[in-house]
Order: C-alpha cells, then sequence, then structure tokens
C-alpha cells in the first residue's frame, strides 16, 4: 500500500494530467482540430493512408440504381516496366516496390488485368487523396453544360459571399481555380505536422471558417501555376452554391448514376456537424468504381448514348504536348512527359493514387497505394504507358 506522501504525489500527477488533457481538449476545438485519438491515429499513421477514410466522418454517395458491371476478360501480364537507373522491373516487382494494394487494368472496357494485394479485394474502398481533385473537375465540366455554371471565367465573387471568402479572392475565376491558378496562400508543404497550413486544411473540423480566416495572395491570380489543393476545396464550395446542393450529392446524382457505378461510396467531411466535404482529396470507393471516370474520359464524355459531360471537356487533357521531364498540370489532370502521341494523362493522389488513361491504347489503369508522398510519380506513369503499349500490341 502507497504511502500517504506518495498518494499525493500520485494525486497530484493525475490531476496535473488532467489539467494537460483538459486544456489541450478546449485547444483542440478552438483550433477546429479533431478528437484527439484522431490526431494521434493521422500523426503516427496506425491507421494506412488508404484507409485514412476511417478516421473522418464522411457524407454518403449511394450507388446507381441501375449499376452497370464491368466486362472481365483477364489476361496475363508478364512483362518488365522501366524504372529507375535506366532498369526495368517485373510486374510483381513493380506492384511491390510502389506498395500498391490494387491494380486494375481496363482496355476496351473490359478489366483485362486485375490483381489485389495485402488482404485487399475488388470490394475494400480506398481514399483517393487528390484523386479526388479530377473528380471535381469532371463535376465543373457537368456543371458548366447543364448551365449551372456560366463561364470559367466567371469571377467565384459572383457565387461566394463575403463573409466566405475575402475579397482579395473575389476576382479569381472558376478556370484559375481548376488550374492552380489561383494565387491564395495556403503552402502545399507537408513537412511540419500541424505548423503546415495544407495539413491544417485536411484535418480541420470547419473548412468555412479555415478559408474565411485566409487572406493572403501569393501573386496575382493568373500569373502562374502553383499547385495547391485550396484551389480545389474553394471549387468545390462555387459548385455547392451554383448546384444548390452538397457536393457529395451532387456527385451521386452527375456521376455515379449515370456511370452506373456498382458500389456505394463516401466523401470525408470536415466534421459531422458542418459537412463540407474535403474535396481536394478524399473520395473514398473501390478500384473498379475509380476507373469509371477514367472509361468516362476515354470515350469522350458519354456513357452509352448519354452525355454525361462534353466532349469538349474531356477531351482537355489530352490537348497539352509537355515536352519537358516533369509532369505538368491542366483542368485537374497531371499531364506526363512525351505525351504527344498517346494523349494520355492521369489522376495522381499523394501516397500513390492513380487512374490513368491513355485515348491511344484504350486503357484505363487503377493503382491505389500506400508509397511515399509524391515519390516516382513520373516513372510510375510511364511505365502505365509502358504496360497500355503492350496490351494494345504496341509493344
Amino acid at each position: 500500500m502507497p504511502s500517504p506522501r506518495t498518494s499525493q504525489r500520485l494525486a497530484r500527477g493525475a490531476a496535473a494530467l488532467l489539467i494537460l488533457l483538459a486544456g489541450a481538449e478546449i485547444g483542440r476545438r478552438v483550433a477546429d482540430l479533431p478528437s484527439l485519438p484522431a490526431l494521434v491515429d493521422l500523426q503516427f499513421d496506425l491507421t494506412p493512408r488508404s484507409q485514412s477514410y476511417k478516421v473522418f466522418d464522411a457524407n454518403p454517395i449511394a450507388r446507381s440504381s441501375h449499376p452497370q458491371a464491368l466486362p472481365v476478360a483477364l489476361r496475363p501480364l508478364e512483362i518488365n516496366v522501366p524504372w529507375k537507373k535506366n532498369g526495368q522491373l517485373s510486374m510483381a516487382d513493380f506492384l511491390k516496390t510502389t506498395a500498391t494494394h490494387a491494380f486494375v487494368v481496363v482496355q476496351d472496357g473490359s478489366v483485362v488485368y486485375e490483381r489485389y494485394i495485402d488482404g485487399f479485394d475488388a470490394n475494400s474502398r480506398f481514399t483517393s487523396f487528390s484523386v479526388a481533385k479530377s473528380f471535381v473537375s469532371a463535376l465543373t465540366g457537368v456543371a458548366l453544360m447543364q448551365g449551372k455554371i456560366k463561364s470559367l471565367d466567371e469571377p467565384i465573387g459572383h457565387y461566394l459571399k463575403s463573409d466566405e471568402l475575402a475579397p482579395a479572392y473575389a476576382g479569381i475565376t472558376i478556370g484559375q481555380l481548376l488550374d492552380m491558378r489561383s494565387g491564395i496562400d495556403v503552402d502545399e508543404r507537408y513537412a511540419g505536422s500541424l505548423t503546415s497550413p495544407v495539413v491544417r486544411m485536411f484535418v480541420s473540423t470547419d473548412l468555412h471558417s479555415f478559408l474565411a480566416r485566409r487572406h493572403g495572395l501569393r501573386f496575382a491570380p493568373g500569373e502562374r501555376f502553383e499547385y495547391r489543393s485550396v484551389d480545389t476545396l474553394v471549387l468545390s464550395r462555387v459548385l455547392a452554391r451554383a448546384t444548390g446542393m452538397p457536393l457529395s450529392d451532387y456527385a451521386q446524382q452527375a456521376l455515379w448514376e449515370p456511370l452506373g457505378m456498382e458500389q456505394d461510396a463516401s466523401w470525408s467531411v470536415d466534421s459531422r456537424k458542418h459537412g463540407v466535404e474535403k474535396a481536394f482529396c478524399c473520395l473514398n470507393t473501390t478500384a473498379r468504381e475509380f476507373a469509371r471516370l477514367g472509361l468516362l474520359y476515354l470515350n469522350q464524355g458519354r456513357i452509352g448514348e448519354r452525355q454525361v459531360v462534353s466532349n469538349a471537356w474531356s477531351n482537355e487533357p489530352r490537348r497539352p504536348d509537355n515536352r519537358s521531364d516533369i509532369l505538368e498540370y491542366h483542368d485537374g489532370w497531371w499531364i506526363p512527359p512525351g505525351n504527344a502521341q498517346d494523349q494520355d494523362f492521369s489522376a495522381i493522389g499523394v501516397f500513390g493514387q492513380y487512374i490513368y488513361v491513355n485515348p491511344a491504347t484504350r486503357t484505363v489503369i487503377v493503382k491505389l497505394s500506400d508509397y511515399g508522398a509524391e515519390q516516382d510519380e513520373v516513372l510510375t506513369t510511364l511505365a502505365m504507358r509502358r504496360i497500355s503499349h503492350y496490351l494494345a500490341g504496341r509493344d
């Protein structure tokens, strides 16, 4: 049995700990941060990043009322792909090296290769990370075709109120948000955990307040490209106002329903209280469902006889001619080097999420992973180009 003095010390220590925890909880609420267990989980990756949707609240997205199964015509894929230092990797080593969980190849509308690793399967749901930006781009195209927004040249001040957006941002156009040319000052660097503005945005429980507190511009809108997730968040708020519904509801109506999605999905939100989608990331669905966005663009905006998004819009990512040795960005999609012949493009999410589209070979490839942040993205897109060539007999 402890002595009275020891008991007093234990009591004082427990009281101090409770005060510390109480202070942390108050600070957390003031700072619009998630619960302490959620913060610990995110900080130390207790939940794999590809499964981080399990940490956040989410808005549901119902599967289509007329789900359409993708045809399956599996083929062997025993090739090597180009990799570092002019080397090559076998398919098995490529998937292992890049920490792949799901890899689905669709060619000419049929699933021709499908591989799941680490206990995942065709029904496993994954977090999109920035692949979501390409979905927001598609939704922008649908809204434009439906007349819900009039032009990409419209200033966003036409849609968002002064208490939602700093006056300095009112003249930014929808097109500048789409191409990451807004100049809104929310740094994209991930280092520093909660001191990083983009990380604070990622974990915020009140994205409306987060945006309302932003005032600075790094450069004049339209001056140059600078990748900023906040641009997609602001664009999503414009879409919500223009369509009169939450982004997730519009995604169900404009994409999930006509694309014949077979699975329910979700879009992570800041909190149950506010319900603002983390539009810059965090669309959660299966590998095959991610592939359907690529198929929409591959088929020039059509699903069967229905024009879901305009032909011109779906062809936009094919237009740029990337003669550099780095990825370029256009209309919510990444353009790999040397794309002139294939006109290929890709949605890319941090930690290795991809929807790669190759119009020349009629191929869509989905890769979902837990790889390093922004790691080997050019190499990965070139490896997928090689796979698409092989399957199309252009090896």
